[in-house]
């Protein structure tokens, strides 16, 4: 009996011991906000810490930001556009650039200024801008976008192309660089082709057919195509033709004033060796 006494006496201590221990667990418990920086690395958004240090971690580009990391490349789709040199003296390509900010993890990380520069070109600088915010602008610069809660952004640039000649193809090369505002920041590169290709304007004459009747010329016009021209009869026993000083209209002289019959071909051909033709009939 004396034995159980001891023993009850040890018990008492030892559960109000294990009592305090759970004490702590009825309050109420604070879970942290993945999307909110707190000063440290919390929550599983893997959001920067205020220091703006960085470990390892990636920007991918990609037409779907969202995409896992390693599904991506870094091309954008290129651009291309065929325009009528008459009428448009130049061309803006509209580029938008997606992207998404991970770190080591794979985890998104929220809350990030990524800053987006022309890295290399082929071709114009002055044509390539990135200023598309508007007020008021909560960003560091234009050429910055903040990374959203689930971190990606997307980047608002515009190439500008100057129209090439007739049938000819301006190409530029772009690679952009982005860049996180870390100590030691994240470093990624995309690239563009954008072409521009003008239109060849086609060769015409006219009238396309005509009869000298009782005359003995005829006047043609050619136009369109990419001048000098150069005409030409594939018949000068019965008809001439030649090219007057304005580089436009043509005669067609009649030669053989018999009745013959059948037709003659006067031929005009551009610098792009484009060609039209014309008939004349006695």
């Amino acid at each position: 009996m004396r034995y159980m006494k001891m023993i009850a006496v040890l018990l008492v201590p030892l559960v109000l011991l294990l009592a305090g221990c759970g004490g702590g667990s009825s309050g109420t418990t604070t879970a942290s906000n993945p999307f909110t920086n707190t000063g440290s690395n919390t929550g599983s958004s893997g959001t920067n810490s205020s220091s703006g240090t960085s470990s390892a971690g990636a920007i991918m580009f990609t037409d779907a930001a969202s995409a896992a990391p390693g599904s991506q490349i870094n091309l954008l789709t290129p651009g291309d556009k065929t325009v009528d040199p008459t009428i448009a003296p130049a061309w803006i390509f509209e580029q938008l650039i997606p992207f998404k900010l991970t770190d080591a993890n794979g985890n998104a990380r929220v809350g990030v200024p990524v800053t987006l520069s022309v890295y290399s070109i082929d071709g114009d600088l002055p044509g390539v801008k990135i200023d598309f915010l508007v007020t008021p602008i909560t960003e560091p610069n234009q050429q910055t976008v903040t990374t959203d809660s689930a971190g990606q952004g997307i980047f608002n640039a515009a190439i500008t192309l100057t129209t090439p000649p007739p049938g000819g193809s301006n190409v530029e090369s772009i690679v952009f660089k982005a860049v996180t505002n870390d100590t030691v920041p994240v470093v990624a590169y995309v690239g563009n082709m954008y072409t521009l290709t003008s239109t060849l304007p086609t060769l015409t004459i006219t009238p396309s057919a005509a009869s000298f009747g009782t005359a003995t010329d005829i006047t043609f016009t050619v136009s369109g195509g990419v001048p000098p021209y150069n005409v030409t009869s594939n018949n000068n026993g019965r008809v001439t033709a030649t090219l007057q000083a304005d580089g436009h209209t043509v005669i067609a002289h009649l030669v053989d004033t018999t009745a013959w019959t059948g037709s003659v071909t006067i031929s005009a051909t551009d610098s792009l060796s484009q060609s039209a033709t014309a008939t004349v009939t006695r």
